[in-house]
């Protein structure tokens, strides 16, 4: 049934053009498959409370007669917005977006630049955190789905219903589906699949392009295997822990020679995945979302970043230690390491600069110090 009032729900037969429903409802869940009464259940519960999202009044276009007649003046667009008091400045909604439609305002604001976003939804599948939405993908809509789903579940584009016969749930596109989701829904039923109709003839094919990576693909279908568990998925940042425990990349932070542990990885890091005990900096990968905040301000340039399965995501590990320097004095442990020291010292030396202090501890520094007349 279309509706205006609230979001519709379609349960479509055969081909179907969906795109033509947006005339007439700004925001639906749709599917195609036997499963009916299951979706339309499922999808009936999440209509009633989800959000259809206005664009800010300067992207919001002049209705025209057609539209006071059709009643097209009230169709709201099914596109992300940001959560601005969730963000934790990431910056992964930005580094992915295949439009350059994101923006960072004083490191105040995230902002949308509507004219150039193509509503691939790939922000949102990659936000960590639940600070960027999409009403017509909402997030406790795709945990009733996989709590709920009675076979394997498969997402299919709108262009899915034009184009062939997949069964499956409607997205605007696949990229749009946080994979934790994927993950959780593959060890309910051992696979999960995501279905893009037009491959890489889509125009959205650069967002499933990236959003892709580490999945397995059978032509224009990509898929996750797990072993069964029964998990529950939560909210995003819960379902993202249990989806890395059976088998969804995490972070892996590398550091090369010449970390100094000078601390500004731990200050930056939004997630507080990285920690320095003692003179050893620490890494727990599954609180790693690979943002790369950390090799971009790391002062020596000696970080780098990829992901890939962990046997034992939640256990820190010792990514870097470095022996504490000592006073050539009297042999006292310093505040910084040998690297460190020996960093401060070669610069001091190259700008002509007393450089001896560096090795030494503060008492000693002022016991070497010329007596005053």
């Amino acid at each position: 049934m279309i509706r205006r009032d609230k979001p519709s729900v379609i349960i479509a037969r055969g081909r179907q053009d969906l795109r033509r429903l947006l005339s007439q409802t700004p925001l639906y869940f749709a599917y195609r498959g036997p499963d009916e009464n299951w979706f339309r259940e499922v999808a009936e519960k999440h209509s009633e409370t989800a959000e259809w999202q206005s664009l800010p009044p300067e992207e919001a276009k002049t209705a025209t007669r057609r539209d006071l007649i059709t009643g097209g003046f009230i169709r709201l667009r099914d596109t992300v917005v940001v959560r601005q008091d969730k963000c934790i400045w990431c910056g992964l909604c930005a580094g992915y977006c295949p439009a350059s439609a994101f923006e960072y305002v004083e490191r105040a604001v995230v902002r949308v630049k509507y004219d150039l976003c193509v509503d691939c939804g790939l922000c949102n599948s990659v936000c960590p955190v639940d600070a960027i939405k999409m009403p017509s993908l909402p997030d406790t809509y795709l945990a009733d789905l996989v709590k709920t789903s009675r076979r394997p579940l498969k997402f299919i584009c709108d262009y899915a219903f034009e184009d062939g016969d997949e069964d499956g749930v409607r997205v605007k596109c696949i990229a749009a589906v946080p994979k934790q989701y994927l993950y959780l829904a593959a060890a309910k039923h051992g696979v999960a699949y995501a279905h893009c109709s037009r491959g890489e003839k889509c125009p959205l094919w650069p967002a499933v392009e990236k959003w892709s990576q580490a999945l397995g693909r059978e032509g224009n279908t990509f898929y996750v295997k797990a072993e069964k568990a029964a998990l529950e998925p939560g909210d995003r940042w819960q379902t993202r822990m249990l989806a890395i425990a059976v088998g969804m990349p995490a972070g892996v932070v590398r550091v090369k020679e010449g970390c100094t542990l000078c601390g500004a990885c731990v200050n930056v890091c939004p997630t507080d995945a990285l920690s320095i005990k003692g003179h050893e900096l620490r890494l727990v990968p599954a609180l790693c979302i690979a943002c790369g905040v950390c090799a971009e301000k790391c002062p020596e340039g000696v970080i780098e970043i990829r992901q890939q399965p962990e046997k034992r995501p939640y256990e820190p590990v010792v990514i870097y230690r470095d022996a504490p320097a000592r006073c050539a004095s009297c042999g006292k442990e310093l505040p910084y390491t040998e690297t460190m020291a020996k960093k401060l010292a070669e610069r001091l030396k190259a700008s002509g600069l007393p450089h001896e202090h560096v090795y030494l501890c503060e008492e000693c520094r002022l016991n070497s110090s010329p007596s005053s007349p």
